[in-house]
């Protein structure tokens, strides 16, 4: 990301309040969340951690949140007692092979598409090999579906002022870097998307 603007500091006094209503970007918010920390054990680094709602549910021997919004981060530590680090998908303040894991819900749509693989890159730099990453968001098949359930739900300007990613888009991508990938439909917007680094480390390019 050139120039992150997700400007959460003037959200953060209503974002646990507001996820919750389930609106049709949240909705199924904690069975995606559960689902998630499901997936993953070990070290978990998460990105966008936000206030740290997922932490109800993961049973890891480690969590390291990533937040770039100072409001929240501070909200998280109110919360929990410690403070995630400042980052973000482009800049991930953790060495090489720190991970297990890296998780992300509902913040990968803040990436523009044409930093999406970058993005990957950087997750897959602080990963061990043979750890996975785990992304919930919204997410359609296709754009031409994207386009379809915007105008049929009336959500298109929202939908469009977003990057939301294609199934057929991650798929590409994760074939360019030789990615075992999979992907699960929660409802008519979530999508949950596995992606697993190889046992042998990849090549930097």
């Amino acid at each position: 990301m050139s120039e992150l603007e997700w400007d959460f500091d003037s959200w953060v006094r209503t974002y646990d309040e507001d996820v919750e209503r389930e609106d049709w970007i949240h909705a199924d918010y904690e069975e995606v969340l559960k689902l998630v920390a499901e997936r993953v054990g070990g070290t978990v680094v998460d990105i966008g951690c936000g206030t740290g709602n997922i932490l109800c549910f993961l049973k890891c021997e480690r969590y390291i949140g990533v937040e770039p919004s100072r409001g929240m981060r501070a909200k998280f530590k109110e919360k929990h007692g410690f403070e995630p680090l400042d980052g973000h998908f482009l800049s991930i303040p953790l060495l090489d092979g720190t991970a297990d894991a890296v998780i992300s819900t509902y913040t990968f749509h803040h990436v523009p598409d044409e930093e999406k693989e970058d993005a990957i890159k950087e997750m897959l730099r602080v990963l061990n090999p043979g750890g996975r990453i785990v992304i919930a968001d919204v997410m359609f098949e296709s754009e031409k579906e994207e386009l379809r359930i915007g105008k049929e739900d009336g959500t298109l300007d929202e939908v469009l002022d977003e990057y939301f990613a294609t199934v057929e888009g991650l798929k590409e991508l994760c074939e360019r870097l030789s990615l075992q990938c999979n992907f699960k439909r929660i409802n008519r917007y979530v999508w949950i998307v596995e992606m697993l680094k190889p046992a042998q480390s990849l090549k930097r390019s």
